[in-house]
């Protein structure tokens, strides 16, 4: 039995809307024209926010996890996010990540973030504790990535920008079940937690 069937690899993510999708694709079209294919782009059914990387765990801790998830969503409140701009992980010559970003963290998601981490620790689960940087990620670059191809990306993204006024209102979270093959991720929606909070304005 391979890990995978053994243990389920979960993340906690917010689902965008189509019109953000519909957005995002055509920002990759355009930067595809100079990536020269170092790039490996991200198929739209997959873009999310992510909120808390999980890894892989015990089926058996499932319960305890989306208990975490029912306690920090009941606590929290919902939220509106609006993209921003484009950016890149990694230096201009060797980039790693292509992503879309936020115009700015809403406090509300900062806290629900605080919120189901605590609520994670409080169940021994364990998880990313990274701090969160909200981002959407476009694409992945190859490794090594061609040094030429990476910096002809970068100078793209500075020329791009993305739809203004491109707002969602965020009312639940997801925790994901995510399977890995030769093919890429496939992603599969295990709990929808629904914020109990009237909306931020």
């Amino acid at each position: 039995m391979s890990e995978e069937e053994e243990r389920l690899r979960l993340f906690a993510a917010i689902q965008l809307p189509e019109e953000w999708l519909r957005a995002l694709v055509g920002i990759q079209t355009r930067v595809e024209r100079t990536a020269a294919r170092e790039l490996r782009w991200v198929r739209p059914e997959l873009m999310h926010v992510t909120l808390v990387f999980l890894g892989y765990q015990p089926a058996e801790l499932l319960p305890e996890i989306e208990s975490a998830m029912e306690t920090a969503a009941t606590e929290g409140r919902q939220f509106r996010l609006t993209l921003g701009r484009l950016g890149a992980f990694g230096p201009p010559h060797g980039i790693t990540v292509v992503w879309a970003g936020l115009t700015e963290m809403p406090q509300a998601m900062e806290r629900l973030h605080q919120s189901l981490s605590a609520q994670l620790s409080a169940r021994k689960v364990a998880f990313d504790r990274k701090p969160l940087v909200p981002h959407i990620t476009l694409a992945r670059g190859k490794r090594p990535m061609d040094r030429g191809a990476s910096l002809r990306i970068s100078a793209a993204l500075k020329e791009l920008e993305l739809p203004k006024g491109l707002t969602t209102p965020v009312e639940d979270f997801v925790l994901m079940r995510s399977r890995l093959s030769p093919k890429g991720p496939s992603y599969e929606v295990v709990r929808d937690s629904r914020l109990g909070g009237v909306a931020d304005v």
